[in-house]
């Protein structure tokens, strides 16, 4: 993590003593950096999306600053949903011919950043390993023990993003002298921690 939210926090609040229109966009931004993260488990009906679900919900833990949410692919008179979660699993039903995988299924996974998404298949592993070595992508089963940690990997990327997003923006904020050099400061203060680190 680059700096810590109280330490870009109090930039908001010191930037807005001296110039309240860049104060309250750099409020804005931490804001929306401190946002809980999305993670979607995605896929068709009865491929076991919610056990997976459940699954994750279990592995983020009640206090984590993560949302999980279930989202359908591929149901009737429903328009394609929007893969925008920070992390989204994904889940493939075994079928009779592991190598083969559902058109609806190739199509939501090539409009899902690779960066984000973990993809759980709902059969045995050498099942698994068919799907995998036919997408080109990893592949987990439900009761892996691996899973977990690649969600809690994806997740730390996404923070990571997210503080890489927050330093651009507030770079890109407009302000009177005084308070770029307050930014300019933290900005700097940002990059030193995250070459410590």
């Amino acid at each position: 993590m680059s700096m810590t939210g109280d330490l870009w926090d109090r930039l908001a609040v010191e930037v807005e003593k001296l110039d309240g229109v860049a104060g309250r966009a750099v409020h804005a931004a931490v804001r929306e950096r401190a946002a809980p993260l999305r993670i979607q488990v995605a896929g068709r009906a009865g491929t076991g999306r919610r056990s997976v679900e459940n699954i994750v919900t279990a592995s983020v833990g009640a206090d984590s600053a993560a949302e999980v949410t279930g989202v359908v692919v591929d149901a009737p008179g429903e328009t394609d949903p929007a893969f925008d979660g920070d992390v989204v699993v994904y889940v493939l039903p075994i079928r009779l011919d592991p190598a083969s995988v559902h058109p609806a299924d190739r199509s939501a996974l090539a409009r899902i950043d690779a960066r984000r998404l973990v993809v759980v298949a709902g059969g045995p592993g050498e099942q698994a390993d068919q799907i995998a070595a036919t997408l080109g992508i990893g592949v987990f089963t439900v009761d892996d023990p691996a899973l977990p940690d690649a969600v809690a990997a994806r997740l730390a990327a996404a923070f990571a993003h997210r503080d890489e997003y927050l330093v651009r923006t507030v770079a890109g904020i407009a302000a009177v002298p005084a308070a770029r050099d307050l930014i300019e400061a933290a900005i700097d203060a940002a990059s030193t921690s995250r070459e410590v680190a």
